[in-house]
């Protein structure tokens, strides 16, 4: 429909020579809010990492007023229950009858290729909040998409490096769930791991959704391995690192995993989480005046908690299109809004930000090692490493 709308006032312009009033009244700068559509789930079993998204994103903008460069802004919140189809038919609706401007959101990386292939069909800008699949910012990406969050494998490069290189780890057995997001983390960790001299000795592929581990823990012999690498979340990574210390495994085999692995269950996995080393794009340690604002935003906001990975993700990503909205002006001359986008340089609580020529966001990478707190075990952070894309390798 907006697209409608500015051909016809160009072409009112070339006619009647009285389309400049009429355009420059029409623009979503002068008539009303900058609209943004945010799609996350709300139902089904990734709710509570899209309600996570959605809070921080909608923290972010009442942190500024709702409001950019003096323009209002509008969330139009849709739930896409994890569904590609219903996440696709949101995103019509969003679209084609609430009017917005731009998309954002999206948690899991099934929901990615379809999302981007809409926005370069219908030409409107979409920033990826989370959903990590590599797709959406390789070769063939669209100017249209961008990505906010680390790429699957992302972060898991850094590990790989870390495993083999700082912890001296030489043989490894991968477990992740058998679905390409598996696949890609696995990919990351293996390739650098591999670099610097380690040795995958077993790879194994429980079902998506799996979390009885036993058949696939008893395939590996606990002698030929010095490390673990784990991809799962929520219920899944709790029975891993359970069952891991039930046959046995931990703590003698070290236990490393992205993030994700803890996300939202820290403090339930309790002691079986003692030891385990991760790597990520945030952690709420992290020791710089714009986490501690943060943190003390997320505390006003009425959380009895710190944040974790959704809800940092969901802040940042409405930083960096606040940001681009901010330098265009608006998003009514949408090709200066995705040039500002591209164009990206923000310090934020996670470091220096910047999409690479992809689109991909390049990130600062926290490596963990999972300690006991005062109330619990907490992430203290054992390694920063600055400027990491998404093929990113050890220098030398």
């Amino acid at each position: 429909m907006k697209r409608f709308l500015t051909l016809f006032l160009a072409l009112s312009f070339a006619f009647t020579g009285l389309g400049v009033a009429v355009a420059q009244d029409a623009t979503p700068e002068a008539s009303g809010p900058i609209k943004i559509g945010v799609l996350n789930p709300t139902t089904g079993s990734f709710a509570v990492f899209g309600e996570q998204v959605n809070a921080g994103i909608q923290l972010y903008f009442d942190s500024i007023g709702n409001e950019v460069a003096g323009i209002p802004i509008e969330l139009v919140f849709a739930d896409t229950a994890g569904d590609p189809q219903q996440a696709l038919d949101q995103a019509r609706r969003l679209v084609g009858e609430e009017d917005v401007d731009m998309l954002m959101g999206i948690i899991n990386s099934a929901v990615v290729p379809p999302l981007a292939e809409f926005a370069a069909t219908e030409e409107i800008p979409l920033v990826f909040s989370v959903g990590g699949a590599q797709v959406a910012t390789g070769p063939d990406r669209s100017p249209y998409v961008f990505r906010t969050a680390l790429a699957n494998g992302q972060q898991d490069r850094v590990l790989g490096w870390y495993t083999a290189e700082i912890l001296g780890k030489q043989s490894a057995a991968t477990f992740a769930w058998d679905f390409i997001v598996g696949e890609e983390r696995v990919g990351g960790f293996a390739d650098t791991f591999t670099a610097a001299g380690g040795e995958i000795v077993s790879e194994q592929k429980p079902p998506l959704g799996t979390t009885d581990y036993g058949p696939f823990i008893g395939q590996v012999d606990p002698t030929s391995i010095d490390v673990a690498y784990a991809f799962f979340s929520g219920p899944g990574a709790l029975a891993f690192a359970q069952q891991m210390a039930d046959f046995g495994l931990t703590p003698n085999v070290g236990l490393v995993a992205s993030d994700y692995f803890t996300a939202g269950i820290l403090e339930e996995m309790g002691e079986t989480a003692l030891g385990l080393v991760q790597a990520g794009g945030y952690t709420s340690s992290i020791d710089t005046p714009e986490n501690a604002a943060y943190l003390e935003a997320f505390a006003a906001s009425g959380q009895d908690r710190l944040p974790g990975t959704y809800d940092y993700e969901g802040y940042l990503s409405a930083m960096v299109v606040a940001d681009a909205i901010e330098r265009a002006g608006g998003i009514g001359d949408e090709q200066a809004f995705l040039d500002a986008l591209a164009a990206a340089d923000i310090t934020t609580p996670s470091g220096q930000f910047t999409f690479d020529e992809s689109g991909q966001a390049v990130r600062t990478i926290f490596v963990t090692e999972v300690t006991e707190g005062d109330g619990g075990p907490v992430q203290s952070i054992v390694e920063t490493v600055d400027g990491v894309g998404q093929s990113w390798a050890a220098a030398g």
